[in-house]
């Protein structure tokens, strides 16, 4: 299925409303929502749809008519399309907070399966630690973002490695690093091993899929020729795999 979309857009989009989740899980539902109808009727005209002002029914029946991906993708969004026009035709209805969280993640797991390449499963606002300053820092920015890692760079913003939940805890077990010297470089150094893959963002899907499936890697950072020392364009986890699947 080639269809040309830029799917970082919609990523990003949907890393935006799971930030709006932490205030209003009901309103972050419909958004996403909203998202779902945008891709599909995007991806329904980029397959060869006519109709300029197709409901998000319309691109559904599109799609399904559709072989491969494109029919599985119109699928899996049939469940959606009661609740949006449910929605969209009463102001006063408003999402129970569990369902918010499931169309939120489901509505990521039909867009990702539209991926043709790795920067398709990637998300391109990228958080990062300099290896020179302080982890206590770097600690606290990775909560703020709810993150599980965060990329480390030099001080010309070049990849490095990964700055992993599992060695805060490790140095937080040791000893209380708030207000020590110790930094993100020191930190990372003591694991013993590299935590990231860096592929080029021309790498087709599967080699990121490949490349976690490596039990050290926590992460594949996308850079122009995936190398280190080059600026990070995109981070692919495994969670976002997982969705792609």
């Amino acid at each position: 299925m080639e269809h040309r979309l830029n799917l970082v857009e919609y990523i990003d989009e949907l890393v935006e409303v799971r930030g709006a989740a932490e205030e209003d899980l009901a309103a972050a539902g419909e958004r996403a929502l909203k998202v779902l109808d945008g891709f599909l009727s995007d991806l329904a005209h980029a397959l060869g749809m006519e109709d300029s002002r197709a409901s998000m029914g319309d691109s559904i029946r599109y799609l399904e008519g559709r072989h491969g991906t494109a029919r599985e993708i119109a699928l899996q969004a049939e469940r959606y399309r009661d609740t949006r026009n449910a929605l969209f035709h009463n102001p006063d209805i408003m999402l129970r907070p569990e369902a918010a969280q499931r169309i939120i993640d489901g509505v990521e797991a039909i867009v990702r399966m539209a991926a043709e390449g790795a920067r398709d499963m990637a998300r391109s606002r990228v958080v990062t630690a300099e290896a020179t300053e302080p982890v206590a820092d770097a600690r606290d920015r990775m909560l703020d973002h709810g993150y599980n890692q965060l990329i480390v760079v030099d001080q010309r913003g070049g990849v490095i490695d990964l700055l992993t939940e599992r060695d805060i805890v490790v140095l937080e077990a040791e000893a209380n690093i708030d207000g020590s010297d110790l930094t993100v470089e020191e930190a990372i150094t003591r694991r013993g091993h590299s935590a990231v893959a860096v592929l080029p963002t021309g790498s087709a899907a599967q080699e990121a899929v490949h490349a976690l499936r490596d039990e050290q890697v926590n992460a594949v950072v996308l850079t122009e020729n995936g190398k280190l020392g080059e600026r990070p364009l995109g981070i692919i986890t495994r969670g976002d795999v997982l969705k792609s699947l």
